[in-house]
């Protein structure tokens, strides 16, 4: 027990585990946010797909692009609003699928893990994996 001045003061002691609860709380709400920061924007898991070697642009439902050999494939694809992109680690190196204009951004992508963005609005959208600038795609929303 807690002594003040001599005597017991159990008040501060129940104020003391209350304010222990409500930190524990807090930083466990924190960790359980941070890690399903992709609800909007997608999630990683480990489903490995591959799509074939075409980097022409591509105008289908088609909603997954594979990252393989250090780039997009395709590159560029043309959607309907309304579409939900998956791209696919299938690279034997991390990637991080960032778009140019701030739109989107992926977690750090581990070998077979995989992205989903749902496109809601029209436009051209740049992106580019952020650990490997070089590697570049583009997503235009119809």
């Amino acid at each position: 027990m807690i002594r003040v001045y001599g005597r017991t003061n159990k008040g501060l002691l129940a104020l003391i585990i209350i304010i222990i609860i409500i930190i524990a709380a807090g930083v466990y709400l924190y960790y359980a946010q941070s890690s399903n920061r992709n609800v909007q924007t997608g999630m990683n898991n480990s489903t490995n797909q591959s799509m074939g070697n075409n980097s022409a642009n591509t105008t289908s439902a088609a909603t997954t692009i594979s990252i393989q050999n250090m780039t997009f494939n395709p590159n560029q694809i043309t959607i309907k609003s309304g579409t939900n992109i998956q791209w696919i680690n299938n690279d034997n190196v991390q990637h991080q699928i960032s778009s140019d204009n701030g739109a989107f951004q992926s977690n750090t992508l581990n070998p077979g893990d995989s992205y989903n963005f749902f496109f809601a609005k029209t436009g051209i959208y740049g992106y580019h994996d952020a650990l490997n600038p070089t590697i570049t795609g583009t997503i235009i929303v119809q």
